[in-house]
């Protein structure tokens, strides 16, 4: 089974944009401590605790789950959430072994023996949840 094309259309939801920063702010993490009043901004109730404890049963023994932290691209998490659940819905032993941001973007670390393009919607994910406003 195939799932990128339901991938790409649940990308096709949202209306993403890249951060726009007062020049003289090179990352969020710069803006946010000069700027803390924009913090709403770049949180989301989605925690990492939301999503352990949502995907708890598909996150092995060993393995991190999410890492998602914050500052974070609010609607990321609901991307990462909606996608997460479509391959669980598709493969019920699918495994959630890292989702985190790593160099300003999602990186998407997971299994499955049923969903067959996994690579090409970890790639999909890293390639379209990237904001370099996230790098630090």
């Amino acid at each position: 089974m195939k799932l990128l094309d339901q991938i790409k259309e649940i990308f096709n939801k949202y209306e993403l944009k890249l951060t726009e920063l007062p020049t003289d702010h090179k990352n969020v993490y710069s803006f946010l401590r000069e700027c803390p009043e924009f913090k709403k901004n770049f949180h989301n109730d989605k925690t990492d605790w939301y999503f352990i404890e949502k995907y708890r049963s598909h996150i092995p023994k060993g393995w991190y789950g999410f890492s998602l932290g914050d500052p974070i691209i609010p609607i990321w998490c609901e991307i990462i959430d909606e996608i997460v659940q479509l391959c669980i819905d598709n493969d019920p032993n699918f495994e959630i072994h890292q989702i985190k941001i790593k160099f300003g973007g999602i990186c998407f670390y997971v299994e499955s023996n049923i969903i067959e393009d996994t690579f090409e919607i970890e790639c999909l994910i890293e390639n379209t949840l990237y904001d370099k406003a996230l790098i630090y």
